[in-house]
C-alpha cells in the first residue's frame, strides 16, 4: 500500500500536469486559428491571375472574343474568351481556355478551364491541382454544388474578398459524344460578384 507521502506526491504531479495540458490545448487552438487566418489572408492577397487583374476594364486585355452580352439576367454582365497565350498551364496542367467576366466594365471573375470533348481532365490532373491549391490556401474548404452538372470532385476556398473554386465535372449528355469530363478553377471578387447577382436591371 502506498504511503501518505507517495499519495500526496502523486496528486501534486497530476495537478502540475493539468495546467500544462491546458496550455498545450490553447497553443494548438491558437496555431489552428492562426493558420486559418493566414490562409484567408493568402486568398485575399489575390489581385488576379497571370495578366488578368480584378477591377480592370475590358481595354486592358486586347486578345479576347466576346462570348455573351448578358449573363445572370443582368445586362451589365458580359464575358469573353481569352484568345492569347499568356496562360497555357497552371501547376503544369494544360489550360484549355480562359473566360473573363465583367460587371459594368470591371473584371470580377476569371475561369480557367481544363479538358475538352477530346481530352479528359483526368483525376490525376485534378489531384495535382488540388494539392497545390491546398498548399496555397489551406485545407479549410467547402464542397461545391453545381446546377445541372455531375460533380466528380469540387471545393471552394472562401476569403473575405476572394473566392476560389476548383471542380472536376461532367454534364448529362444528349449524345454520348457530349459527355466530356472537364474541370475549372474559378477566381472571383466577392464584392463585384455580389453586385452583379443583385443587379437585375
Amino acid at each position: 500500500m502506498p504511503s501518505v507521502g507517495q499519495l500526496l506526491n502523486y496528486k501534486l504531479m497530476n495537478l502540475s500536469k493539468a495546467p500544462f495540458q491546458y496550455i498545450c490545448i490553447l497553443v494548438f487552438m491558437a496555431c489552428t486559428l492562426g493558420m486559418k487566418a493566414q490562409n484567408t489572408r493568402n486568398l485575399d492577397l489575390i489581385k488576379g491571375v497571370s495578366i488578368f487583374k480584378f477591377g480592370t476594364d475590358t481595354s486592358e486585355i486586347k486578345e479576347k472574343r466576346l462570348r455573351s452580352r448578358s449573363l445572370q439576367d443582368s445586362r451589365h454582365v458580359v464575358y469573353y474568351q481569352y484568345t492569347g497565350d499568356s496562360l497555357k498551364t497552371i501547376f503544369n496542367v494544360p489550360v484549355n481556355e480562359v473566360l473573363l467576366y465583367y460587371y459594368k466594365n470591371q473584371l470580377f471573375r476569371i475561369d480557367v478551364n481544363f479538358g475538352s470533348l477530346s481530352k479528359e481532365y483526368t483525376s490525376q490532373e485534378y489531384n495535382q491541382v488540388q494539392q497545390q491549391l491546398e498548399k496555397l490556401y489551406g485545407t479549410e474548404k467547402v464542397k461545391l454544388a453545381m446546377s445541372g452538372a455531375v460533380i466528380l470532385g469540387g471545393f471552394r476556398w472562401e476569403g473575405k474578398k476572394i473566392n476560389v473554386d476548383h471542380s472536376r465535372h461532367s454534364y448529362p449528355p444528349k449524345r454520348k459524344a457530349d459527355n466530356a469530363i472537364v474541370g475549372e478553377i474559378s477566381f472571383s471578387d466577392r464584392n463585384l460578384t455580389r453586385q452583379s447577382v443583385l443587379d437585375k436591371t
